[in-house]
């Protein structure tokens, strides 16, 4: 396909599918509340709360039921130990070195074939794949996917045994969606389409 027809549907796809994010709701919430608590915070006068003009913030800051007491606080110990217990529970067994290498196998790649696709140091594979168990950057699990040339589907499951996700809130994440759905896998090629809409390529991950 030609490339400049390859960018034009990009730049298609990219307004279809991304969504900025807008956080103007939220601060202008509480920009209207601090300055609610500014107008109505001079103890020299008495709020009346039946008057018209009032009503509306005493609204805001009265309590439908009497406040609870704080609750105490657990000691970090505790928390720490909370954490530990959840993660063992609900911790997939393998995670991601157990996916990658499950992958491989039915792709019938060998370990220097798919880190080598994958545009990924050799070092740093072994250390993802030995005891060390090192976490992957989402940049990594990215690029092990597209060199496994996963369906969308799967390619969603694969980010998530890693604790990842696409965004459509992401530009450069909707870029991958749109080379996913293309079939386009080739590192370089992905690389020169999100360079070519000024977005950060894929960074070659090293030891």
């Amino acid at each position: 396909m030609n490339n400049e027809k390859l960018i034009e549907e990009l730049r298609e796809y990219l307004k279809d599918h991304y969504t900025p994010q807008d956080d103007s709701v939220n601060v202008g919430c509480a920009y209207i509340a601090e300055e609610a608590i500014e107008d109505y915070s001079d103890d020299s006068e008495e709020i009346d709360c039946c008057s018209s003009s009032n009503a509306g913030v005493f609204s805001i800051f009265s309590a439908a039921e009497p406040i609870a007491a704080p609750k105490k606080i657990k000691p970090f110990r505790s928390i720490s130990d909370d954490a530990s217990e959840y993660i063992k529970k609900n911790r997939k067994p393998g995670g991601f070195a157990h996916a990658l290498e499950k992958k491989r196998k039915e792709k019938e790649l060998t370990p220097a074939e798919l880190y080598k696709r994958a545009n990924v140091d050799r070092r740093h594979y072994s250390r993802l794949m030995g005891p060390e168990g090192r976490h992957p950057s989402k940049n990594t699990v990215i690029s092990f996917a597209l060199a496994l040339r996963l369906t969308r589907g799967e390619f969603d499951e694969f980010l998530q045994t890693a604790g990842y996700s696409l965004s459509s809130t992401s530009s450069r994440d909707v870029c991958i969606m749109f080379c996913i759905e293309k079939e386009h896998y080739d590192i370089d090629k992905v690389n020169a389409v999100l360079f070519a809409v000024g977005i950060e390529p894929l960074s070659r991950d090293s030891g």
